[in-house]
């Protein structure tokens, strides 16, 4: 069985320098969570009271346009922060900007983002995680504009294989559609070319 804090623990250890105290003090004022597949953690337009780290599963970012289309923005899974884009002033409760939803049965550690500012305000590198947990979310989001606007949908299907290698094993295909900006059916045929690919490659290997 995963040791959920332990995970928490080493992914803050990769960005800052914290004391055996400080992380005990911070795993104090956090708290595992459990959440069926289908469950909205974060919702739009509402306040955004926590973040979320997971340790097990994998959740969706997305928004619901006037039209009643569905917009993924980004897939989250294991080591990986959870936001609702909502964390750049963490002293306020701002309301989100996209919904997160489960996409499996996930295990998370839910971090108060009154916890954040204490981290801030008292931990001797609690500014440099604090800065990092809001600029990460902004460089996520200029590189999927970025993505989307300048590459191919070959070239960002590649992309989310080499970030996710078991996406398609976990992601129904229409979402993965979805991120992309393409339909299913477009999905399909591409898939397909690439396995095409893929086998003539290897063909001429041997």
């Amino acid at each position: 069985m995963p040791d959920h804090f332990e995970m928490f623990n080493r992914f803050i250890r990769k960005y800052v320098e914290m004391t055996p105290e400080e992380l005990v003090d911070l795993q104090q004022k956090c708290e595992k969570v459990e959440f069926s597949k289908g469950t909205i953690i974060i919702k739009a337009n509402e306040p955004q009271e926590n973040l979320f780290f997971i340790t097990r599963g994998i959740v969706r970012n997305f928004i619901e346009t006037d039209n009643g289309e569905t917009k993924i923005y980004n897939f989250r899974t294991e080591y990986m922060q959870v936001t609702g884009y909502a964390l750049y002033n963490y002293a306020n409760n701002l309301k989100a900007l996209v919904n997160v939803q489960c996409l499996e049965d996930c295990i998370m550690i839910k971090v108060p983002l009154s916890i954040i500012k204490y981290v801030v305000e008292n931990m001797k590198y609690g500014e440099r995680l604090g800065r990092y947990m809001a600029e990460a979310h902004v460089v996520e989001m200029l590189n999927y504009i970025i993505k989307r606007d300048s590459k191919s949908i070959i070239e960002r299907y590649d992309c989310l294989e080499q970030e996710y290698p078991n996406i398609h094993q976990r992601v129904p295909q229409h979402m993965i559609a979805s991120y992309l900006g393409i339909t299913p059916v477009h999905l399909s045929n591409l898939k397909k070319t690439r396995l095409v690919k893929s086998s003539i490659k290897n063909s001429n290997k041997d």
